[in-house]
């Protein structure tokens, strides 16, 4: 299994974490002006956002 951070595009904060195996990423559900990453853990919104497609840690 992997984690996926979906994020909005725009503020690139993190707006869900779903866990699923690699070949089912593709299927995960994205509302307009969404994205994801594939992340290494279950990472906290309150602590990350992503920036130009890169995982970073809140200041």
């Amino acid at each position: 299994m992997s984690y996926f951070a979906v994020y909005e595009e725009t503020t690139g904060e993190i707006e869900n974490v779903v866990e699923c195996p690699d070949f089912l990423a593709d299927t995960i559900h994205l509302d307009a002006g969404q994205s994801f990453i594939k992340v290494e853990e279950q990472v906290s919104p309150r602590k990350y956002l992503v920036s130009d497609g890169i995982l970073i840690q809140k200041e």
